[in-house]
């Protein structure tokens, strides 16, 4: 951990990102960035984020903690799951994901940052 003590709210994230159906809010560290990501009821990525991405499946990793609502995730293989409330789950790149039901979706995400090369 670089620095000392660093502390920041949610409550005035430094980035703010929406799309349709949906917010991701992040407060950003030298070490990486904390995110959290609110879908709206009838968010599905392959619909409201992949055609602005030019992709069919999400890209990029997730390690996420399920705050609230549902969100079923599918992967490329077809293997798919429903994340709830209390869910940590570890989502490698090639997947698809989508609100259950009409409550949101709020889960909580760190990014770490890419190592030189």
């Amino acid at each position: 951990m670089a620095g000392g003590l660093q502390i920041k709210s949610l409550l005035s994230p430094d980035v703010t990102n929406t799309f349709d159906n949906g917010k991701v809010e992040g407060v950003e560290f030298e070490d990486g960035t904390f995110w959290v990501t609110t879908l709206e009821p009838g968010y599905k990525f392959s619909r409201d984020n992949a055609p602005d991405l030019e992709t069919e499946n999400c890209p990029w990793p997730h390690r996420l903690y399920m705050l609230s609502g549902q969100l079923t995730v599918e992967m490329e293989d077809g293997t798919r799951e429903t994340l709830r409330q209390g869910d940590v789950a570890l989502l490698p790149p090639g997947h698809d994901a989508w609100v259950e039901g009409d409550e949101e979706v709020v889960f909580f995400e760190e990014e770490q940052p890419i190592p030189d090369e």
